[in-house]
């Protein structure tokens, strides 16, 4: 007898998480007096960040991810700047230096796999998540230094998912923690996104929604901040 795959698909949640986003952007930009939007958004920004982890595990191309994320990401930063006159590293930036430490970090694994280059992977590990906390030191990055290191938690404990298929997501969480603990305030709310990601199947879903998740958070940002200059 076949056995019912239930729980919510990686489209499902990703669905939830730009609903999420929105409400949070919304809130930010259109609705300032009302501070629940921003706590229910506190739920998005996690979500899209464990979806980046599996992105660097399951990708057909890691350049292509990386370069796709990457110019997205300097596309919403050009919005952000002609709408605020602000430059700032929003959420797709973050995500573009996540990558590079997670692909790092699953360089310096292959060699500890293979038994040799070990101490060249260490190193490249490092360097990397030392740029990182630089940039993030030096410029304004959406989540700052452990919303990059985040999805990282995950393919840290990723080593351990032989034993416990759940341990990526553990790691996840005491990358949340940390997060949460270092922003505070409202941030705290984000944990509440574990309970979602507990239900995750592991699936992708259907429908490919790929295109769809990648261009939601420029064009709804361009969209609310036309609003936003509408209504002034």
């Amino acid at each position: 007898m076949k056995i019912e795959t239930r729980g919510l698909s990686q489209n499902q949640l990703k669905i939830i998480a730009a609903a999420l986003m929105l409400v949070d952007h919304i809130g930010a930009e259109l609705l300032p007096q009302y501070k629940i939007l921003r706590i229910i958004g506190r739920l998005s920004f996690p979500l899209f960040a464990y979806f980046v982890y599996e992105g660097c595990k399951y990708t057909h191309s890691k350049p292509i991810y990386l370069l796709r994320i990457c110019l997205l990401g300097f596309l919403c930063m050009a919005v952000y700047l002609v709408y605020s006159g602000e430059l700032f590293g929003n959420i797709l930036i973050t995500f573009s230096i996540s990558i590079c430490v997670i692909y790092s970090i699953q360089f310096f694994k292959e060699k500890l796999n293979r038994g040799e280059g070990e101490i060249l992977g260490l190193t490249a590990a490092v360097l990397c998540v030392g740029a990182a906390y630089i940039i993030c030191s030096a410029l304004k990055i959406d989540y700052g230094f452990y919303g990059v290191m985040l999805p990282a938690f995950a393919e840290i404990f990723d080593g351990f998912s032989n034993r416990n298929k759940h341990m990526p997501l553990i790691g996840f969480g005491i990358g949340l923690f940390l997060m949460s603990m270092h922003l505070g305030g409202n941030q705290y709310f984000c944990l509440l996104a574990l309970l979602l990601l507990a239900a995750y199947n592991g699936k992708r879903g259907k429908r490919k929604m790929k295109y769809f998740f990648y261009w939601f958070y420029p064009v709804h940002l361009a969209a609310i901040g036309a609003v936003s200059m509408l209504i002034e």
